[in-house]
């Protein structure tokens, strides 16, 4: 029963991402106590409280960009455009093209592209952010942009990988 509670779940987010989920199926037939743990990366990620939509939706679409070009990149761009971001800043986010955004925006980009991109510090960036946001917004772009990284390799492991498939792209 829970199984089927959970397959009905999982639909309802296809239907709200715009991607399917095969591999949260997977996981759902294979061990529901498995599907729970892998449901608290989302709480991890959710919700955005201390810094503005555009900065988070930032930070895990370039979270995402730097793990994986598939459905993670679509599913964020999908929740970026669902939270009003603008289509042509969602574009030139995932081009790395930074040049219209504002000084705090644009550190919230470096610092994502630094930690989960290259895997380094970006001291300059991670001081801009703080002045801004407060440590609390510091803490909540680091959640976003590494749990939007940490999703494309669970997906990836299991492999349910996927060729890049965004419009945005085209």
């Amino acid at each position: 029963m829970l199984t089927k509670i959970a397959h009905f779940m999982i639909t309802k987010s296809e239907q709200k991402l715009g991607v399917k989920l095969d591999y949260t199926h997977k996981i759902a037939d294979s061990n529901f106590g498995l599907l729970m743990r892998y449901n608290r990366i989302f709480s991890f990620l959710n919700p955005n409280n201390h810094v503005p939509a555009l900065a988070y939706h930032i930070a895990r679409l370039r979270g995402a960009i730097a793990a994986d070009c598939g459905t993670c990149v679509e599913i964020e761009i999908n929740l970026a455009q669902q939270a009003g971001i603008e289509k042509l800043e969602i574009l030139a986010i995932v081009k790395g093209n930074y040049d219209n955004l504002s000084k705090n925006l644009k550190v919230v980009a470096q610092l994502s592209d630094a930690v989960v991109g290259q895997r380094q510090d970006d001291m300059i960036a991670r001081q801009t952010i703080i002045e801004a946001y407060g440590d609390s917004g510091l803490i909540e772009l680091s959640y976003a942009m590494n749990g939007a990284a940490l999703l494309p390799g669970i997906k990836r492991s299991m492999g349910y990988a996927t060729a890049c498939n965004v419009e945005l792209f085209r």
